[in-house]
């Protein structure tokens, strides 16, 4: 496992140097990120673990850093995203040791900053949307095809490959509705379907430009960029987990919005559509989770009452927590609710109230960021792109209301971050032929 780990480092510097940057992220990072959990990696005692993702992503960014670092322009994403580093190390720092906070600072600083450098200075560069995009989308598709098995036989592959490699064999698989919850390559079913989730909506704007090449080709009669996305579908539907439906759903919803002829009008639908069906859909979850957790018919809603007791039973450590709240190590646990199936109070109960601001703030960015992309552009790929970002985004964010963060989705969360902060119009299109965009979200009219 050392060698292995060191040696993705070292040869993605050597990417890096004979190849490209760009090449890098696409031939090393993404394989890494998507095909091996974090919990393949290694530890050297009293220094931050390396995973093979983060193996791959450091000598990214600092590439990325030493050669474009000089264009970097300040936004306010970047004072949160310092805010809640640094807030995590301070909070470990008064409640642990100096040790543990150095560590949770480089954990950070794989996890969170170096996606969000490497997407705000490298992803919107020439081609890499598209050449970016492609591969994350086709690679999840990929891993969804191959965990049809998993989902249908209960082997999960992935997990009986890696663990011959690495020795690791562990494997336990969940059942729903008589069928296997597929965790894939992603060390869990909540987390494949968040991650096959972010791969369906950015396949949307994939397939739209795939469509209108001539030449793309049909496999059992339906177009490859249609079956990329419903193969990435079907990852979200074997994952068979609520919250990362919800999250595709809505994240479909916006993403769309970017098709429409009319984008303005179908914007205001579709954020009424969630409005109301959210504010009924609250209700209705209020009722189904109301009473004790031995009064459940199913599973379904014994968890559903578990995840509503959660917040109830953690006010009063909200409370006593404040400004910078317990960190990791003295994180106060309910008795017999050690998981904390909600990311947002996870982060207020370890980084108290400074870190749930920020957290939510760097969402807030990303919406404000796509929705500006959206309105000055006038190509009609880049208001898709724009729209499937904010899409992406708002997913992510309603399926991490119902599980924790790990590490996947927060790697996905930074690089979406630091992206949004970077779009911009495409110079010429190459991809799709030109098509008239009716307004710039129809507040003013774009004459051609």
């Amino acid at each position: 496992m050392t060698v292995t780990v060191f040696l993705v480092l070292f040869l993605v510097w050597y990417w890096i140097k004979a190849r490209s940057i760009e090449a890098a992220m696409l031939d090393w990072f993404l394989p890494c990120y998507l095909f091996l959990p974090a919990y393949y990696g290694y530890r050297l005692p009293h220094l931050p673990g390396l995973t093979f993702a983060f193996a791959a992503i450091i000598p990214i960014a600092i590439a990325v850093l030493i050669r474009y670092g000089k264009e970097w322009k300040f936004t306010r994403s970047d004072l949160w995203l310092a805010i809640f580093v640094v807030g995590a190390s301070i909070t470990e720092l008064l409640h642990s040791d100096p040790g543990t906070a150095g560590l949770i600072f480089f954990d950070n600083l794989f996890s969170s900053v170096m996606p969000y450098i490497v997407g705000k200075l490298l992803l919107e560069r020439n081609d890499m949307r598209e050449r970016f995009v492609r591969r994350f989308v086709y690679l999840s598709a990929f891993i969804a095809l191959i965990s049809v098995w998993e989902f249908r036989m209960g082997t999960n592959l992935f997990a009986k490959i890696e663990g011959m490699l690495f020795g690791w064999g562990g494997f336990v698989a969940q059942l729903r509705g008589g069928f296997v919850r597929v965790s894939a390559s992603y060390g869990g079913c909540e987390q494949a379907g968040a991650m096959f989730g972010a791969a369906f909506v950015l396949g949307i704007w994939l397939a739209s430009i795939e469509r209108n090449k001539p030449d793309e080709k049909k496999y059992l009669g339906l177009r490859r960029s249609t079956l990329i996305v419903l193969l990435a579908c079907a990852g979200i539907f074997m994952a068979n987990s609520r919250g990362p439906e919800v999250g595709a759903v809505a994240g479909f919803l916006i993403g769309r919005i970017g098709q429409a002829k009319n984008v303005r009008m179908t914007a205001i639908a579709t954020f009424l559509l969630l409005a109301v069906g959210g504010g009924i859909a609250y209700v209705r979850v209020m009722q189904y989770s109301s009473g004790s957790i031995w009064d459940a018919k199913d599973k379904a809603q014994e968890d559903a009452i578990y995840r509503r007791a959660l917040l109830d039973e953690y006010k009063p450590y909200i409370r006593a927590g404040g400004l910078l709240g317990y960190g990791v190590v003295e994180r106060p646990v309910v008795p017999g609710m050690f998981s904390i199936d909600n990311a947002f109070l996870n982060i207020q109960l370890i980084q108290g109230n400074l870190g749930l601001w920020t957290y939510i703030l760097m969402y807030g960015e990303t919406f404000l960021a796509s929705f500006l992309a959206a309105r000055r552009a006038t190509q009609r790929s880049d208001i898709l792109f724009a729209t499937c970002m904010a899409g992406a985004m708002a997913g992510l964010m309603l399926t991490l209301t119902t599980l924790w963060m790990g590490p996947p989705m927060s790697s996905l969360f930074f690089l979406l971050l630091g992206w949004s902060q970077s779009l911009r119009q495409t110079e010429s299109v190459t991809v799709t032929a030109p098509q008239p965009v009716r307004a710039r979200f129809s507040f003013r009219r774009v004459v051609a």
